[in-house]
């Protein structure tokens, strides 16, 4: 009988242990913070493109960094930017590494710098940056925090860029950039008026969410963001007990045309 028992909960653990094992690389690694302080030349896999004046993106010291001692700098000259700083590569996945956000900052009190955000989905080419996530924009005299939502590229991987395009307008700064996920991992969702409670989490077979009423659908999606299960006009109780263990994302699509993201763990 002791004996029994003693495989049964040796079993319980091993399950326990390879879970973490699997998760870990997909929960963990899908996410960075690049500060550039580790060295004066760009981060492997990151790319520079200059195609504008002498004058291109380089890492270097900074009076003010957002964080350490380094940020990204692009100094002014007389001839147009036309320069590209690119990310490295990002897997996008859901409630992982599906935002990215960074910080940046004109050095010129009296002239602001221009710039653009772009996204390649295929590679670190110009010409590959064909999806604007922000139009020009004049960076201010202070680190401001740009945050861009990348959910609409879940399973894909993809390219970010800061796009100068500026004249004479001083020195263009950016520091902090931060691949993660808006998604919020409690009970907690965003919404004002539908804010919505789930409860348990994590969860064994039934997952409970409140304000049914204000919900149309609920949307159950994998880690690598591949849809598993739809229910349409839920009950209070969501029976998931059919679902393997592991991390979920369960959407709920509101009657009012908004959603919101759960991050619930499978027991």
């Amino acid at each position: 009988m002791w004996l029994h028992c003693k495989i049964i909960l040796n079993t319980q653990i091993m399950k326990k242990v390879l879970f973490f094992i699997l998760a870990w690389p997909t929960l963990s690694f899908g996410q960075w913070t690049e500060n550039f302080d580790s060295s004066d030349i760009l981060p492997s896999g990151w790319a520079v493109i200059n195609n504008g004046g002498a004058n291109g993106w380089r890492v270097g010291g900074s009076l003010s960094p957002q964080s350490g001692a380094n940020t990204v700098i692009i100094n002014s000259e007389t001839t147009a930017h036309n320069d590209y700083l690119i990310t490295k590569a990002i897997p996008v996945q859901a409630g992982v590494s599906d935002q990215i956000s960074f910080y940046v900052k004109s050095m010129n009190f009296s002239s602001f710098d221009s710039y653009e955000v772009l996204l390649s989905t295929t590679n670190q080419t110009a010409g590959a940056f064909t999806t604007v996530l922000q139009p020009s924009e004049q960076a201010d005299n202070y680190w401001g925090k740009k945050t861009f939502n990348l959910s609409s590229y879940v399973g894909q991987t993809v390219y970010v860029a800061i796009y100068a395009i500026g004249a004479n307008q001083g020195q263009l700064n950016v520091d902090t950039f931060a691949v993660n996920t808006g998604v919020l991992s409690t009970s907690e969702v965003s919404g004002a008026k539908e804010t919505v409670k789930a409860y348990p989490n994590p969860f064994t077979d039934v997952f409970n969410i409140s304000k049914t009423d204000l919900v149309k659908s609920v949307s159950v999606s994998d880690v690598l963001g591949r849809l598993v299960k739809t229910i349409d006009n839920p009950s209070s109780a969501l029976h998931l007990g059919d679902l393997k263990q592991g991390l979920y994302f369960l959407t709920l699509n509101m009657k009012g045309g908004s959603k919101q993201t759960i991050k619930a763990i499978k027991k």
